[in-house]
């Protein structure tokens, strides 16, 4: 971890969600509105960073004004309902990441693949405990015959495989020697994504600052996973979570406390005192 500076003029904020924002229980602590709510008046840009789907991150914040959303790991940015920059996977990973997929799915090992559209996701398997699973991070999601057919009538942003305890030890190393035309990244426990060569959410932050005309020094980004790398890199105020990946700790300028300690909100309120409204009564945004 480097020599932490002190944010002077920050006017954009990018949290990674699961691990980092969100508690233990997958929600969003409450007192993170009103703090929503005064950074707004602050005239400070929220940005929730996520390899989720825009649609799930919508449902989550709903119509809160001033939000923009990176999600599916950087290849979807979103504001004000309409996406603003768009980095479709090249469609020749699709078939052999499906096809590794059915392949050892069918020795009976717990594993799934879910092809990521901008209008929905797509998944084969319609057992109850994998469609619970994935309707925790994609709400808008169908099941079909054949995920290779629907991606014809969509566009893909990327292929994430659900990998539950291997995702780093199996899936990823499997995916990375396929030599796919994509970057593979290891975005949880249990998830391993697959997006266009070059695009993550750093890429799509340092896009984001240039089009609002903000400067890395004006940033400030919370991360957990190997997944948030060049989004912290990305910004001048950086923050590891303190449950963070070894790697992510060690890459941070700053750490911040652990996501069930509400670290995000806490390391906010700290950094920029002069925000805080302690009227302010909670908003939900559900």
């Amino acid at each position: 971890m480097n020599s932490p500076a002190e944010p002077t003029d920050i006017r954009l904020i990018v949290s990674d969600m699961d691990g980092t924002l969100l508690d233990d229980a997958g929600q969003v602590p409450e007192s993170f509105w009103p703090l929503l709510s005064d950074l707004h008046r602050a005239g400070i840009v929220f940005v929730p960073a996520s390899g989720r789907q825009y649609q799930t991150l919508h449902r989550t914040f709903g119509e809160h004004e001033g939000l923009i959303y990176i999600a599916e790991n950087g290849t979807n940015v979103v504001q004000g309902g309409v996406s603003i920059d768009v980095e479709p996977v090249e469609p020749a990973i699709i078939a052999p990441i499906v096809d590794w997929v059915r392949t050892v799915a069918a020795t009976g090992a717990d594993l799934g693949v879910v092809v990521c559209g901008a209008r929905s996701a797509y998944i084969e398997r319609s057992d109850e405990r994998f469609v619970n699973q994935i309707g925790r991070y994609y709400a808008a999601v169908e099941v079909v015959a054949d995920v290779q057919a629907a991606a014809l009538d969509d566009v893909i942003l990327k292929l994430a495989v659900y990998d539950p305890a291997f995702a780093e030890t199996r899936s990823g190393p499997v995916l990375r020697g396929l030599d796919l035309p994509g970057d593979v990244v290891v975005s949880g426990k249990d998830w391993v994504d697959v997006m266009r060569r070059g695009t993550n959410k750093g890429r799509a932050l340092e896009r984001l600052q240039r089009r609002l005309g903000i400067g890395r020094d004006q940033t400030m980004a919370f991360g957990d996973y190997l997944n948030d790398a060049e989004m912290l890199d990305a910004a001048g105020h950086s923050y590891a979570m303190a449950n963070a990946h070894p790697s992510i700790r060690a890459r941070a300028v700053n750490l911040a406390p652990s996501s069930s300690e509400e670290g995000v909100i806490s390391s906010i309120r700290a950094a920029l005192p002069h925000l805080i409204a302690p009227q302010s009564a909670p908003q939900s945004a559900r």
